[in-house]
């Protein structure tokens, strides 16, 4: 286990950084919001079509595979946004993102369950993201340093070296898992969607509000947002560093402390909505305690996500491919949300783009109650 968490942490202080200095990147290089949108939404069209062929053959091939892909992918995009002076080579480099993004997550919670033999799959899987929410936040805040100091090619030179060591852990973990010979049959029997049942899809469609909802506010607008209101990249970093860092601190909090979901989605509620209708109307350091309440309420809705996907695999026998499956209409809605949030930015300011992203996160966590109630019937949900 300890080796899956070392490479994760690897991970996410590459996308941590990804998340503040690639939109500051493109704004600096003069590219304007709705063409940056459209730079953004290559990712999502990459992640969704290589998720589902990585689930559908991980469990024929084995995992590992798939971590030296996800090294692969981080070294090769580091080294796209490095050498990048267009919009055709930025998307490039999203793409090598979205394909480094779905090699570990077509495998990442399926090696979990199975290092800890399935025991309380939703506890492991929060508390995975728990350590990646920290060594976001930290990957957030070192580049954020760097660029005040050295620039961009100096961050991307650490990330370049970062996503090296990832193959260390990716080569040395031992998962005794079985192998199967891979043909082409096989892998679009795996692919059936005749083999989805209904629960996988309503859950699927109750994903995707909140994928919506992150994606419209924080995907790009969030650090873009900040640096127009004046912060430095340092000071951008650092909260999105505490966003991420503050909020994570919930995490073992609710999981160890046995809180009710029901609980866990009205305080998710509470603290994310208010703070996201606000944030555009506050003025400058006032924004940086919005962010943080908001930052508090995302973190509490990933324990909601990780309880929807554990509670719809539970007896499922290919956990990979429903799992893939559970997210193609969160990767679908990224879409259109990636280049609906720089148009809107672009012509209409800021605002709109929040609070269209607290409407969608209240339908996620209305529906997602719903939804629990119905997989847990016979729980302590209620």
């Amino acid at each position: 286990m300890r080796k899956l968490i070392m490479l994760n942490m690897l991970d996410a202080f590459i996308s941590g950084a990804y998340m503040l200095i690639i939109p500051l990147l493109l704004i600096a290089n003069n590219i304007n919001l709705a063409t940056i949108g459209v730079i953004f939404s290559v990712f999502p069209i990459v992640f969704l079509i290589s998720r589902l062929i990585f689930a559908s053959t991980a469990e024929k091939i084995g995992f590992k595979k798939f971590f030296n892909i996800n090294a692969l992918g981080n070294f090769a995009s580091a080294i796209a946004y490095t050498i990048s002076k267009s919009p055709f080579i930025y998307a490039i480099a999203k793409g090598l993102q979205g394909l480094k993004e779905s090699s570990l997550w077509a495998v990442n919670r399926n090696v979990a369950y199975a290092l800890t033999n399935n025991k309380e799959p939703q506890l492991v899987t929060s508390t995975l993201l728990l350590i990646r929410s920290f060594s976001f936040a930290l990957g957030a805040l070192i580049s954020g340093y760097l660029l005040i100091i050295a620039g961009f090619r100096l961050v991307f030179a650490m990330l370049i070296g970062l996503s090296i060591l990832i193959f260390i852990p990716a080569n040395t973990l031992e998962l005794n898992f079985k192998k199967e010979k891979l043909t082409l049959k096989a892998i679009f029997e795996n692919l059936d969607l005749r083999k989805v049942n209904f629960n996988v899809w309503q859950t699927s469609l109750v994903m995707a509000f909140y994928m919506a909802a992150s994606t419209i506010a924080s995907s790009f607008i969030l650090p873009i947002y900040l640096n127009s209101m004046g912060f430095d990249y340092l000071n951008v970093g650092l909260i999105l560093a505490l966003y991420n860092a503050t909020g994570a601190i919930l995490i073992p909090l609710t999981l160890y402390g046995k809180i009710h979901v029901k609980y866990v989605i009205f305080a998710q509620s509470l603290l994310y909505i208010p703070a996201a209708i606000t944030l555009p109307l506050s003025k400058s350091w006032l924004a940086l305690f919005i962010v943080l309440i908001m930052g508090l309420g995302e973190s509490l809705s990933y324990i909601t996500w990780e309880t929807l996907i554990a509670q719809t695999v539970k007896g499922q026998i290919n956990v990979a491919i429903i799992i893939a499956y559970l997210h193609v209409p969160s990767n679908l809605i990224m879409i259109p949300s990636l280049i609906l949030a720089g148009l809107i930015a672009e012509k209409f300011g800021y605002t709109p783009t929040f609070w269209i992203a607290s409407f969608l996160f209240l339908l996620y966590s209305i529906t997602s109650w719903l939804i629990l109630r119905k997989l847990n019937s016979n729980s302590h949900l209620d």
